[in-house]
């Protein structure tokens, strides 16, 4: 009878415990996109509080001109990039971008792994959105 019981109680728990991991690690709303500029831009607009817009050029890149409103983190900076993105909310909703699109498309990979559930990348980067004649800053 007491085996019953102590099966039983582990039986709860083990049910019970993989219930609670599923629903921790369940991403049904997770979004990791490419947006081409104008729709990028249109995003900005429409959301400029939901977003952090993030770039991951260098510093020079950076100070030469960039989207208004983003924070400046150097890709190539591995340790201090990594901690940058540490510091961030992982359920919050972030528009990366870099020179062409090749940093912030790994970068989007590199939230991705790390946990993040919504990320769009500047198709085409900097240079397409100089390109489509958007606004910049310096």
């Amino acid at each position: 009878m007491k085996k019953l019981i102590v099966i039983g109680l582990l039986l709860i728990i083990l049910i019970v415990g993989g219930s609670i991991y599923f629903m921790d690690n369940l991403q049904t709303t997770a979004t990791f996109v490419d947006i081409p500029p104008v729709q990028f831009s249109q995003d900005l607009k429409a959301g400029a509080n939901a977003f952090t817009l993030i770039d991951v050029r260098t510093i020079d890149e950076y100070n030469a001109g960039h989207i208004a409103n983003s924070k400046q983190s150097d890709y190539y900076q591995t340790e201090v990039f990594t901690t940058f993105l540490g510091t961030l909310d992982k359920k919050g909703k972030y528009l990366v971008y870099c020179r062409t699109g090749k940093r912030s498309s790994l970068v989007m990979q590199m939230m991705r792994d790390m946990g993040f559930t919504n990320v769009s990348d500047l198709q085409g980067g900097y240079n397409a959105w100089v390109a489509n004649g958007l606004p910049t800053e310096q």
